[in-house]
């Protein structure tokens, strides 16, 4: 990021900090009103040379029409600031009817740069809060989640240090914290919090970084630019972090700390507003957050993290059962294929297309290969992580599958649903006992995650505790409204209880497809199953294969297709997905 100034303007007993924005008497400040500070600041520079009143008013007041006697009043106010109204002007020379000089001696300094104290602890693992907005009229929301998530990600990327996600730190954006105490929760040596300040000429950030194990101020700065240069903020800041931590950087790493992505701001801002809201998680979220990088795509065609941004959107509006397979994975795969084109180092797309080629295409060795190169990339992308391990898992591969899900875990020990992850892969080993204490921290944790009340329902309902099941997906149905997979799962549990008539009243529901709503074939077989049916079970199988359900990719492992799976129609289903 380029500062607004490198240097120190002295003249008499006088000097000017550009970068600071500070004008300073003998070491004191001396208070200057924005405008009458600028244009001080141009005739500084300009010194000795003529500066015209058109021009001046041009250069300050750039932003609205003004008339000349507001230039007189920032100028009269310049004087008695600097002791210079009386008849002989030492500082500011007027030229009738054309403009103003400075005719003080002026005097330029090289600025030190800020001296960063050489570390005395040792940093391994960090949290970036979303920074506050210091206006209290402010609708940049976006800005203070979106500049955190940006410095998470490049400093994640150097693969030296232990960065919590933006996920870890979202409940923190909207009320004050205590640092300490939530370094401590999140398990972190580190915290970096800061506070943005937002002008119409300019974007003030100020940050600092505490340690956690013994409450010092490690390092602080303040870096400022116009709103037109925004996205040069994060990098700045970024590099610094890393300079103080002695991260070492290869060349290839350094450049990919530094890169800008897009030189537009408009098409910044909008990537900014979409991850603010990819962030979220939520239907509205994901789907606010698929216009606004649509928007920045548009006003930058080159710009490879907002069509990154698409990808993960469409990918999570599936494994949310948002949208079918079919409607989400292939804009979800155009969009990561583009962002790969445009920049093949981003982590994001590539783990985007190994959702594709697992939840959809059904390439399992192309899905692999994606998720591996995301982890390269970024060892600290716990998304990546999180989703290579459900895929090891559908493919049996248990022990790979938790070493996964464990370092995600170390990344974001606090993640609903990275620990909702780590139920799922002993699930999948037949480890209920394992299972059902993983799901059940998650819980804890937060009694309103519907998915953990869904996939303890589905353990207790391979245990054969049908009763315990109907309670936790009843629950699960509470919570989330209706969800036609765990309808599905309600009614398999129902038909295998003795509540028959329950679990055909939703069979019936179901297939009359409720609310609009897309309903996975998938769901159908299950009550088919629990209804003791393998004919219809099978056939409603077959159409969740032709329609690409993505249930379908755990048909291997999951326990709760075994009273089929030695049927030869769901052998041969499994062969024919490659599975």
């Amino acid at each position: 990021m380029k500062r607004q100034a490198r240097h120190l303007y002295e003249f008499g007993a006088f000097q000017i900090d550009p970068e600071e924005r500070e004008l300073l008497h003998e070491g004191k400040p001396v208070h200057l009103a924005t405008k009458a500070f600028d244009t001080l600041l141009i005739l500084i520079r300009a010194s000795s040379h003529l500066i015209e009143k058109s021009e001046l008013i041009r250069a300050v007041w750039a932003d609205s029409f003004v008339e000349e006697g507001n230039l007189t009043v920032a100028i009269s106010t310049i004087r008695k600031a600097l002791g210079d109204d009386g008849n002989e002007h030492q500082y500011i020379q007027t030229v009738a009817k054309r403009g103003y000089r400075f005719v003080g001696e002026v005097r330029e300094v090289a600025k030190p740069e800020p001296v960063l104290p050489a570390p005395f602890v040792e940093i391994h693992s960090l949290a970036v809060l979303p920074f506050r907005s210091m206006n209290s009229n402010s609708d940049h929301e976006y800005l203070s989640l979106g500049l955190a998530d940006a410095i998470i990600t490049k400093l994640a990327r150097t693969g030296q240090i232990i960065v919590r996600p933006t996920s870890a730190v979202l409940k923190y954006a909207t009320s004050p914290v205590d640092l300490l105490a939530v370094g401590r929760e999140q398990g972190v040596d580190a915290v970096l919090s800061g506070y943005i300040e937002t002008f119409p000429d300019r974007i003030r950030v100020t940050v600092q970084l505490v340690h956690v194990g013994d409450e010092s101020l490690l390092w602080a700065d303040t870096f400022e630019e116009s709103p037109q240069r925004i996205f040069t903020l994060e990098d700045e800041i970024g590099k610094r972090i890393a300079q103080w931590m002695s991260i070492r950087l290869s060349g290839e790493r350094e450049m990919r700390l530094a890169r800008p992505g897009t030189e537009n701001p408009k098409a910044y801002q909008l990537y900014l507003e979409g991850r603010y809201f990819w962030n979220k998680r939520t239907e509205e979220g994901l789907r606010r957050s698929i216009e606004y990088f649509r928007q920045a795509t548009t006003e930058d065609v080159q710009y490879a993290l907002a069509y990154a941004g698409l990808a993960d959107s469409y990918v999570l509006l599936d494994s949310y059962g948002v949208e079918p397979a079919f409607q989400a994975h292939p804009v979800a795969k155009a969009a990561a294929l583009k962002a790969l084109q445009l920049d093949n180092s981003l982590a994001e797309p590539h783990a985007s297309l190994g959702m594709v080629y697992f939840y959809y295409e059904w390439n399992w060795s192309a899905a692999e290969h994606e998720f591996q190169r995301a982890i390269a990339l970024n060892p600290n992308y716990v998304l990546a992580r999180s989703w290579y391990a459900l895929n090891l898992g559908a493919m049996g591969r248990y022990e790979e599958a938790l070493g996964q899900v464990r370092r995600a875990q170390e990344l974001d020990a606090l993640s609903l649903e990275i620990n909702t992850v780590v139920g799922r892969i002993h699930y999948f080993g037949r480890q209920y006992d394992r299972s059902i204490d993983a799901y059940r921290k998650v819980i804890d944790l937060d009694p309103h995650y519907a998915r953990a009340h869904t996939r303890l329902g589905m353990t207790h309902a391979a245990r054969g505790a049908f009763e315990d099941a109907i309670h936790e997906f009843e629950e699960s149905q509470r919570l989330s409204c209706f969800d036609p997979n765990v309808a599905g799962l309600l009614g398999y549990a129902q038909a295998l209880s003795g509540s028959t008539r329950k679990a055909r009243k939703l069979l019936e529901e179901l297939t009359e497809r409720p609310h609009g709503r897309y309903v996975p074939a998938s769901s159908v077989a299950l009550i088919w199953i629990g209804l003791g049916k393998p004919d219809q079970a099978l056939e409603w199988l077959a159409k969740a294969y032709q329609g690409r359900s993505t249930d379908m990719v755990y048909a291997k492992t999951e326990p709760l297709l075994d009273p089929v799976r030695s049927d030869p129609r769901f052998t041969a289903l499994l062969r024919q997905m490659g599975l």
